[in-house]
């Protein structure tokens, strides 16, 4: 099957693609992980093709099977949602009747697509005027081309240690209702606790979902296999071969997923296994443990170098557990214990101090 060329930019570019138009058609099982690698690949093309979608659907007339109150319920839902005026870039179709087609659309895309795993970006009602801003414009990619680990810090305070050869894409604000990240290689994530905005990281073989914890995500092209490890709290794995087989990590659980769609292998006290070295197995734990020794193990954690007058640190101790705390969060709480402050400043962590007595 041959994938939807990365250049496209219109509506039409989708449905002129006879592999869009049999998966939308057809909703092969052999073609969904296709084409959820392609998103995972392509965030910024999301939306384009949820349009492209919607629109097929409309011109195909898919039948669906409806009462008359749940057409009513789902329309006036979908109106209620819809924007004064939903633009789509650069229409297939005479979208001269506005609101009633586009909700027309999107009525057809939830009922015959409910069952699927691909996430729909919501409407949003507003009363200014929409402006369209490229997509590609709300997103930043990272990509690890260094010999060593590289500590990524994402809008809303995570943080992400992004292992050589591996790639992160996010977006630039943390405004959207969902924090999402979509990760190429392998991650060991910090993840702030915000209960109203789950954290999701998707990948072309799962798609892991957390609150706030601290887990380690492994999925490539090269590899069989992927994995995901959980070093603190709980977090719910969904194989993207097999939506409806999710699976609850707890501490020191992990989930495998071999070669063969849908079976994953979970595992418990992964630890025991695990390099001591590896990041997911150092505790970060300490009992009047001197300043200067905690930095020198978040430099040789995380890479990042922080810069302070050991001198003056010499006599500062710090106590407390760190585990599934975010890269900087953790700096910020042992700043906070000894009375310093700190900034980020070229890639490098620098602490001010007046010591401790």
């Amino acid at each position: 099957m041959d994938l939807l060329p990365e250049n496209a930019t219109t509506v039409e570019d989708f449905i002129g693609n006879a592999a869009f138009r049999l998966w939308v058609t057809e909703r092969r099982p052999k073609d969904r992980q296709l084409w959820n690698r392609w998103l995972a690949q392509n965030p910024e093309k999301r939306e384009l093709y949820e349009q492209a979608v919607a629109t097929f659907l409309l011109i195909q007339g898919k039948k669906i099977t409806l009462s008359d109150q749940q057409v009513n319920d789902r329309t006036a839902s979908i109106l209620d949602r819809l924007p004064d005026a939903y633009i789509v870039r650069k229409p297939f179709i005479n979208w001269q009747w506005g609101r009633w087609v586009a909700a027309a659309a999107v009525i057809s895309l939830v009922v015959w697509w409910q069952s699927g795993n691909l996430i729909l970006a919501p409407f949003t009602k507003t009363n200014e005027p929409v402006v369209q801003t490229p997509p590609e414009a709300e997103w930043t990619t990272v990509r690890n081309v260094t010999e060593q680990a590289l500590v990524v810090l994402l809008p809303d305070k995570s943080s992400v240690l992004l292992s050589t050869n591996s790639q992160l894409r996010f977006r630039k604000q943390a405004s959207h209702a969902l924090r999402e990240v979509y990760l190429q290689g392998d991650g060991f994530f910090e993840v702030t606790k915000d209960p109203g905005k789950p954290f999701i990281v998707y990948t072309a073989s799962l798609t892991t979902k957390v609150l706030g914890t601290s887990f380690q995500v492994h999925s490539s092209d090269q590899d069989k296999t992927a994995y995901v490890k959980v070093k603190t709290g709980k977090v719910t794995v969904t194989p993207v071969n097999a939506p409806d087989k999710a699976v609850v990590l707890n501490v020191n659980e992990a989930l495998k997923l071999g070669s063969t769609a849908g079976k994953g292998v979970k595992s418990a006290d992964f630890l025991s296994d695990e390099n001591p070295s590896a990041i997911i197995a150092r505790p970060f734990v300490f009992s009047y443990t001197a300043v200067p020794e905690i930095f020198d193990q978040l430099e040789a954690s995380y890479h990042m170098p922080i810069h302070y007058d050991r001198s003056l640190l010499s006599r500062c101790t710090f106590t407390g557990k760190l585990d599934g705390v975010p890269f900087l969060e953790k700096i910020q709480l042992i700043c906070l214990a000894i009375e310093s402050s700190y900034e980020v400043v070229d890639n490098k962590v620098v602490i001010q101090s007046l010591g401790c007595n």
